[in-house]
Formats: C-alpha cells, sequence, structure tokens
C-alpha cells in the first residue's frame, strides 16, 4: 500500500510553501498526498441569514483543494483534495491516523481563515504521526546561503535522550536521514542549571568534564545503535552545554531538518508541547519534525 502524506491548506503564502515542499516529499517517497481544507467549526445560525455567507467559505476552501491537488498532479504526483467542517486541528488529527506525515505551514491566514498557523501547535501535539512544520517564508534566499555554511548544512539533527536508540524521534529522524541520502547529526545538551559555579577555573572545567563524560557516553551508544541498523548512513555526534531548545534553535539554521519528540527525558526531559518542542516549532529557521512518543510503527 502506497504512503500518504497530509497537506493542510488555507491558502496563505505559508501553505503555499508548505504545500510545494510536501508535494516534493511526495515525489522523492513515491506517496499519495492528501491536501486536507477546514472550514472551521459548524455554525449554527439561521441559514437564511448566513446560509450564503457559509457557502462562500466552503466554496472558497472546495477551490483551495482543488487547485492544490491540481498543482500536486501537475508534477506528477498523485493527489486527492478534501474538505471538511469542523475545527481545523481535529481534523487534521483524524486524517492523522492514515497517514506516514502531515506537513503544515507555520502560519495561516487570519481571522476566520486563519486555519492552519494557528493550529499547528495544537496538531503536532496530538497527530498519530509525525508532523513537519515548515519556517515562515521570510527570506529563503537568505537563509539559503546561510545554511550552507553552517555546521548542519543537508544534515538531519536529532536531540538524544535517556530513550537512547529506541526513542521515537531518533527512529524516525534516522529514517529520514537514510531514505532521502543524507546525514544524521545526534545532538544532546547539558542543561545549563546542572552546572554550578564554584569560582575556580580548574574546579569548573572539572565539574564540566565530569558532566559531559556520561553525555558523550549515552549519545555514542546512540550512535552505535543507529550505524548498526544503517551501515551506510553518515553520523556524526554533538555534545554542548546550554538550554536544550536554545541549542536546537540554533542548530535549525543551518540544518535540513530538525526532529523532535512530544516527550523527552534527561537532558532533553523538557520536550514537551509547550516547552522544548515549542520553542524549536516557534524558532526553528529550518523545517521541523515532530514526532509522537507513541508513534505508530
Amino acid at each position: 500500500m502506497a504512503e500518504q502524506i497530509v497537506i493542510g491548506c488555507d491558502g496563505s503564502p505559508d501553505s503555499h510553501r508548505a504545500l510545494d515542499w510536501a508535494i516534493q516529499e511526495s515525489a522523492v517517497l513515491g506517496a499519495q498526498l492528501k491536501v486536507v481544507v477546514s472550514t472551521g467549526r459548524p455554525v449554527s445560525v439561521e441559514p437564511n441569514l448566513y446560509g450564503s455567507f457559509l457557502e462562500a467559505i466552503e466554496e472558497e476552501a472546495g477551490t483551495v483543494a482543488a487547485q492544490a491537488a491540481e498543482r500536486a498532479r501537475q508534477r506528477g504526483v498523485t493527489a486527492v483534495g478534501v474538505v471538511e467542517r469542523g475545527d481545523a486541528a481535529g481534523v487534521l488529527v483524524r486524517h492523522s491516523e492514515s497517514a506516514s506525515a502531515l506537513v503544515l505551514g507555520k502560519r495561516g491566514r487570519r481571522g476566520m481563515r486563519g486555519r492552519v498557523g494557528s493550529v499547528s501547535a495544537a496538531t503536532a501535539a496530538h497527530a498519530q504521526c509525525p508532523v513537519i512544520v515548515l519556517p515562515g517564508c521570510g527570506d529563503p534566499d537568505a537563509r539559503a546561503g546561510h545554511a550552507t555554511a553552517g555546521p548542519f548544512a543537508e544534515r538531519i539533527v536529532v536531540g538524544v535522550d535517556r530513550l537512547g536508540a529506541q526513542n521515537p524521534a531518533i527512529v524516525a529522524a534516522t529514517r529520514y536521514a537514510s531514505r532521502h541520502g543524507q546525514g544524521l547529526t545526534l545532538l544532546t545538551v547539558v542543561p545549563e542549571d546542572t552546572t554550578i559555579t564554584t569560582g575556580s577555573v580548574d574546579l569548573d572545567r572539572a565539574i564540566r568534564e565530569q558532566l559531559l563524560g556520561p553525555a558523550q557516553t549515552m549519545v555514542e551508544q546512540v550512535a552505535e545503535a543507529v550505524r548498526a541498523g544503517y551501515p551506510d548512513l553518515v553520523v556524526e555526534t554533538y555534545v554542548l552545554f546550554g538550554r536544550p531548545a536554545k541549542r536546537l534553535v540554533e542548530a535549525s539554521r543551518s540544518a535540513e531538518l530538525v526532529v523532535v519528540g512530544t516527550r523527552g527525558y534527561g537532558g532533553f526531559r523538557g520536550l514537551l508541547m509547550g516547552s522544548v518542542s515549542q520553542a524549536v516549532l516557534n524558532e526553528g529557521q529550518s523545517p521541523v519534525m515532530i514526532v509522537p512518543a507513541h508513534r505508530r510503527q
């Protein structure tokens, strides 16, 4: 059975950017693309007062879905458009149950049409499949120039925690890197709040080295497990000090994709929507993949 990628569309510029990314991803994987457009929550009003207005919203949604699906077909991708009433996040979460990935733009259209961008975090927190959120349009040329010169250029970066190689985020990042022929960077962070300044440079250095050892061992064990399953995959490891969210956001400046989970432990114990994952989702400059803690195999 062919894989299916779901793209949430609302006709906004970020939505178009996400659509193009999803089309390219579908082409690479030979997957079907499902374009989902939500008209919003049903409104209980007198049909004679607002009937024509609601019909106009549904007609516009149908046009967005049809045009997006046709755009994909023109590029050789099998695509279907779907229009549904209901809360956008709820609609997308339902479709995630049968999808291999769900793609969204970071921001949607404002007002009643602000369907995608306003719910990207809610969708990522509850989806049954990995959710890829594309950054805001901004200046893609400026980022492209910086990314090619950055330390994580053309690499998939994923945060490592005490779950190790069994962490669904590690599994998803490894598979993505392998399928796309890109390198994998395993990154863990020793939080700043675990270190105490003593006033002695030598003692501070010794404490940092003592903390660094276990973290390095942990990330190298994960790397060994990944290499055992994917011997052709180029894997590198990083152990950094600082705030996990900040370090991942910094990595996103040059990374091809940053992968986080909805929950984490150890150095990434804050990987809950609303903490580290939320920070990376909000501030990341690369596409961000958020993998559910109990990812469907």
